[in-house]
């Protein structure tokens, strides 16, 4: 979903970190970030909970966003 996409880059591009220096927090090659952000790739739960720990960020957030988002559909 592009608002979970958006909302993860900000939150990286926010703590000011590249997507080499997420992909070593997360222990994954960098096109695992760049799959994730161009939307290629969808995180499972546990990658998203994971990624978010990652990026020190509240994944609740991000699901109030695709809640909202959902509802404008």
């Amino acid at each position: 979903m592009d608002v979970l996409k958006l909302w993860l880059i900000a939150k990286r591009q926010e703590m000011g970190i590249s997507q080499y220096e997420l992909a070593l927090r997360l222990a994954q090659p960098v096109e695992y970030v760049e799959r994730i952000e161009e939307g290629v790739y969808v995180l499972e739960l546990i990658k998203y909970l994971q990624y978010c720990q990652a990026l020190q960020a509240d994944p609740y957030e991000g699901i109030q966003l695709i809640e909202l988002a959902l509802i404008n559909v």
